[in-house]
């Protein structure tokens, strides 16, 4: 029955999400609710007309009919004590359980230990509570998303119950958090506006001593960097030099005798490939993801004649990287082996991945790989977007 699953959406839309109670039945006009759910042919026109009857002697919904051609449907009505029935045909549940089971989610947190701010981690459910009962959300604290507002809960109490070691990698603290080692990296925001509402006070990853990685740049391959007094340190030969932000900011040139530079993105695997298959050495490889500090310094000091190449993720985050290592070095960086390739099992784009295609596919600066990134969105699927399932190809 298409036209009961738009009469479920549209009742859903209206009702479904609301904790107070209607005062009255939920009505819809018949022939715009045909039309809406697709419902145009006569012969489909007629069943759907069949099966609302049935609903109607079953006193499940009410009809609303013509005053003198009765045969023809004007309304149909759920009345309020038919609610429920709706909602077990789509096998939902009511806001007000919905938010019930928020507030068990809040009571077994309440109960939690918190090894370092257990003052502060009370008021904060008490806070919560206070307003869930009164409908209301603490973002990014919300009522109607239990299964979310417990992974939340439970990330920044791990969060604030660590006192990380300054300089811990964001992505590492991901890992011990229990996410992939990329989570804390897309919900930064998320995390950041939780931990202000524990501490009463604007509360950064970075203020808890976490940081991305800012602090070097490592490399392979032939590099020398020249300094204001005369003098140059050359690392050929090293294995992986790895350049500080202070040396890169104290220097005032970098040569190199490579052919070209290779940014990639993953620094355990990928990386290191390419770096111990460059043994003629005409490469300058480095490993970056979204540009740092410090790899913006190395960019601007490199000879501004060298080819600079890019081979990253395809995911919507790895066209991001490109993206924003063009900016960052103000000339071009060619995608390097960045192709949309198809997976084995699907790779759903999320809401926040439409949004960010949405802007990279507007982006003068991606007009030459827009074609790769159209693939992604027609087929509605991230494909096989790790770099690290494809065998290193020798390119020296």
């Amino acid at each position: 029955m298409s036209w009961l699953d738009e009469f479920h959406r549209r009742w859903q839309n209206s009702r479904g999400k609301r904790l107070s109670p209607a005062s009255r039945g939920f009505s819809q006009d018949w022939s715009k609710l045909l039309d809406a759910a697709g419902i145009t042919r006569a012969e489909d026109i007629t069943t759907a007309v069949r099966e609302v009857e049935a609903l109607e002697k079953a006193g499940h919904l009410v009809l609303k009919r013509h005053r003198y051609r009765t045969y023809l449907i004007e309304r149909l009505t759920l009345p309020l004590e038919r609610e429920e029935w709706l909602i077990d045909q789509f096998g939902a549940i009511s806001a007000l359980d919905v938010r019930a089971e928020s507030l068990v989610v809040l009571e077994q947190n309440l109960q939690r230990d918190h090894a370092r701010f257990p003052q502060e981690w009370s008021v904060l459910i008490a806070a919560l509570g206070a307003a869930f009962k009164d409908g209301k959300a603490l973002r990014p604290f919300y009522w109607n998303q239990p299964e979310a507002l417990a992974e939340l809960l439970e990330i920044v109490a791990r969060l604030s119950e660590t006192d990380w070691s300054p300089g811990t990698l964001i992505r590492s603290a991901s890992v011990d958090v229990g996410q992939d080692s990329k989570w804390l990296e897309r919900h930064r925001r998320t995390c950041e506006s939780g931990l202000s509402h524990l501490h009463g006070e604007e509360t950064t990853l970075r203020s808890l001593g976490l940081v991305e990685g800012d602090a070097s740049v490592e490399l392979s391959g032939p590099v020398c960097l020249h300094f204001a007094d005369g003098s140059s340190h050359d690392f050929d030969g090293l294995t992986n030099p790895i350049l500080s932000a202070a040396d890169l900011r104290r220097c005032i040139s970098i040569t190199t005798t490579a052919e070209r530079l290779l940014s990639i993105e993953n620094r355990k695997t990928t990386f290191r490939q390419y770096a111990a298959d460059n043994p003629q050495r005409r490469m300058l490889i480095a490993t970056t993801s979204f540009p740092t500090p410090a790899f913006r310094e190395f960019l601007e000091k490199l000879p501004p004649e060298l080819p600079l190449y890019h081979f990253g993720d395809t995911d919507p985050s790895g066209w991001h990287i490109l993206l924003k290592l063009r900016e960052a070095a103000g000339r071009p960086v060619t995608a390097y082996r960045m192709k949309w390739r198809s997976s084995d099992k699907p790779n759903p784009l999320t809401p926040h991945d439409k949004k960010l295609l949405e802007k990279l596919l507007s982006n003068p600066l991606l007009a030459d790989v827009r074609n790769e990134i159209e693939k992604m969105v027609t087929k509605g699927d991230r494909g096989d977007f790790e770099q690290e399932t494809l065998k290193p190809e020798r390119w020296l």
